[in-house]
């Protein structure tokens, strides 16, 4: 495998257009737990303890392997210092139940 190709990456803007907010770091990190059960045609929220999380982060979280079928990652945000808020939901006619898993947390800051 070759170098990568850095000619078509975008640098950060240093003066963002009116009204956005300049992003001046990016961090990821891996945490695993258990959503538990979603009834059918619903959603859950799941509440974790991310160390460092500030309530003006931006989080986006993704399942690094393959989910329950019919379950999907609706909304993740930090709701208090610390603290992120997963939203599970599924669209089948059955509930489901997601066992521990391994989710993915990149946040901009």
């Amino acid at each position: 495998m070759g170098e990568m190709d850095t000619s078509t990456l975008v640098p950060l803007a240093s003066n963002p257009p009116s009204g956005f907010t300049r992003i001046t770091n990016v961090f990821t990190k891996d945490i695993t737990f258990t959503a538990g059960a979603i009834t059918a045609l619903t959603g859950v929220s799941s509440q974790q303890t991310v160390t460092g999380l500030l309530t003006t982060d931006h989080v986006v979280v993704e399942c690094t392997a393959a989910m329950v079928a019919g379950a999907t990652i609706a909304n993740a945000y930090v709701s208090a210092t610390d603290t992120l808020q997963v939203v599970f939901t599924t669209a089948v006619a059955l509930g489901v139940t997601l066992g521990a898993l391994t989710y993915r947390v990149t946040v901009f800051r």
